[in-house]
């Protein structure tokens, strides 16, 4: 009869440090909110080596391996993550083995993406209007600027003829984003860009063709659909989301000049205004 008791509570024990140990891996690691990048460290996964699944379709959830040292049998890993909408999430749901096996029994990496929305809200809230004066009394002031400035252009024409001199113009053409872009993209490519400017680059362009192209009333998943199917903002957002997710490949080919070529004609002031 002792016996069995003991044999009982022995049973209790191991269920407790069963549920312990459940409910341990799948506390929240880490909490952030929509589209905000987040770095975890120090996650330990047994098991060969994990990395990002490519990006398909419309993903809820963007994930990056930023490292991954071994660790005995397994690998200590520092993820970087970006939420599209908010709840709850399993990181290794977007997780593959890098030899191509079968992923396995892997420990949850639980995250919680937050909205910063008011509850039932699903639009940003208006902006404020501001207060600009009324342009009614400025018609006098703007009409003598308007004549002076004309006597002064005049002035010049007319001085310029009298006294022809050989000049060379000096002025450097207005700068483009591809000249903003080229050397961000060449530091790309030889793997010299840490994984925040990946995040603010990417952020960046996306926010500016969303603008460009009308798409700021869609949903943050179907303006990203719709921006990497553009045969202009597509292939650059495609590159950058290649380098960011998998891992470098020293043989790879990439033509800049011609992920550069539809920034020509796109003043440099445009990207740098949504940053």
């Amino acid at each position: 009869m002792a016996i069995l008791i003991l044999a009982n509570r022995l049973l209790l024990m191991i269920a407790v440090l069963i549920s312990s140990a459940q409910q341990k891996d799948t506390e929240t690691l880490a909490s952030a909110t929509v589209g905000a990048p987040t770095v975890i460290q120090d996650v330990i996964l047994p098991g060969s080596e994990l990395v990002a699944k490519p990006l398909t379709g419309d993903p809820a959830m963007i994930v990056q391996v930023v490292d991954a040292i071994r660790h005995g049998d397994s690998f200590r890993y520092t993820f970087r993550f970006s939420g599209l909408e908010p709840g709850p999430y399993d990181l290794s749901e977007w997780l593959m083995r890098k030899d191509g096996s079968e992923i396995g029994d892997v420990p949850k990496v639980a995250v919680e993406i937050e909205s910063l929305l008011a509850a039932g809200q699903i639009t940003p809230n208006e902006l404020p209007v501001g207060w600009l004066p009324s342009l009614g009394g400025y018609k006098v002031v703007m009409w003598v600027a308007i004549v002076l400035w004309t006597l002064v252009l005049l002035a010049i024409i007319f001085a310029g003829r009298k006294k022809k001199s050989k000049s060379v113009s000096t002025e450097t053409p207005p700068r483009t984003l591809a000249d903003l872009l080229k050397e961000r993209l060449e530091a790309a490519y030889q793997d010299n860009v840490d994984p925040q400017q990946y995040a603010e680059l990417e952020r960046m362009l996306f926010s500016m063709w969303r603008k460009r192209l009308g798409y700021e009333e869609l949903s943050l998943q179907d303006a990203v659909v719709k921006i990497k199917a553009d045969p202009k903002a597509g292939p650059l957002m495609i590159q950058l989301e290649d380098w960011m997710h998998r891992p470098v490949d020293s043989d790879r080919q990439v033509d800049l000049p011609k992920l550069l070529e539809p920034y020509r004609s796109i003043a440099a002031d445009e990207l740098e205004a949504v940053g």
